[in-house]
């Protein structure tokens, strides 16, 4: 009869350490581990989501969960490439799935104040016929964000992050491979154009 006790021994250590898993994923869901989370983000975003103006680094603040959600999972699976992002989304910063949640509404819940660095407003009029007529059919007339399907909001964002992921996209499927065609049609001056007049639009509330 001793294997018998060995194998519930066995059992109710197994039981403990997943009730330990469960009470560490309650844990993270907690109101205030979203905040605590960000920490690790606000050293390149910002303690607002807002960014740097120089686009290097992209406003989120106010972004919808869902799409914060989206691109983390996208990082933490290579679907998006870029060294720091995919070193913060791995499992070592975002252990469980609640954790990518609570970071997410903590992002959308932010209210910007850095604000959107711009072009040098010589085509910002281009810029808007230009996006009403390739871009808007997608990202929307008030380039306005989208939980279905997730798509960030490109108003307010800063006019060099949005004009260099026009250029290079950071994705590798499918429709980044279309969305490479349209930009590459649309010239060097009218990414210039058309991302200067996003970034002079209301950010996300």
């Amino acid at each position: 009869m001793e294997p018998i006790r060995d194998t519930r021994s066995l059992l109710c250590g197994l039981l403990v350490l997943a009730l330990g898993a469960g009470a560490t994923a309650a844990a993270a869901a907690s109101p205030d581990s979203g905040a605590r989370l960000y920490r690790d983000c606000a050293a390149c975003h910002g303690a607002d989501g807002g960014g740097v103006a120089d686009g290097s680094v992209p406003a989120i603040g106010g972004q919808p969960a869902a799409v914060i959600v989206s691109a983390l999972r996208d990082f933490r699976a290579a679907r998006r490439t870029d060294l720091r992002m995919q070193h913060f989304s791995d499992p070592q910063h975002l252990a469980t799935d609640a954790d990518i949640a609570a970071v997410a509404a903590h992002v959308a819940g932010l209210q910007r104040t850095t604000p959107a660095g711009t072009g040098d407003a010589a085509m910002t009029a281009q810029g808007a016929v230009l996006y009403a007529r390739r871009c808007a059919a997608c990202h929307g007339a008030e380039a306005s964000a989208s939980t279905l399907p997730p798509r960030p909001a490109l108003a307010g964002q800063h006019a060099a992050y949005v004009a260099r992921k026009m250029r290079d996209g950071g994705m590798i499927d499918e429709q980044a491979r279309r969305h490479a065609s349209l930009t590459k049609q649309i010239g060097a001056d009218g990414i210039a154009a058309i991302a200067d007049w996003l970034s002079r639009l209301p950010p996300p509330p």
